[in-house]
């Protein structure tokens, strides 16, 4: 089984374990620079919800109707009934039809 994560999450994740752990009563408020920024791409695809699209990606095209944009992943249903799931990493263009 494969996991993938981001380092600050890990980060995050084994300081929140070590606070249970230790027991530690008052958790730190995450501070501004621990948020991620809003990619780009999300801001982009936002404005084409609905709206049918081409998503080029290393494996090929993807063309259908975009219909969620999560956190970092994309969702279209293509014509034939079949809903692709596209992270953000895999996007190297958008393309409205």
């Amino acid at each position: 089984m494969w996991l993938i994560v981001n380092e600050k999450e890990l980060k995050a994740y084994f300081e929140g374990l070590k606070k249970l752990v230790r027991g530690s009563d008052r958790p730190n408020p995450p501070q501004d620079s621990d948020c991620p920024a809003e990619p780009e791409i999300r801001k982009v695809l936002l404005r084409y919800i609905n709206q049918p699209v081409v998503i080029g990606t290393d494996a090929g095209n993807v063309s259908g109707i975009l219909q969620e944009v999560g956190a970092d992943y994309a969702q279209i249903a293509e014509s034939a009934g079949t809903r692709v799931v596209i992270p953000f990493t895999q996007i190297n263009f958008v393309h409205t039809t």
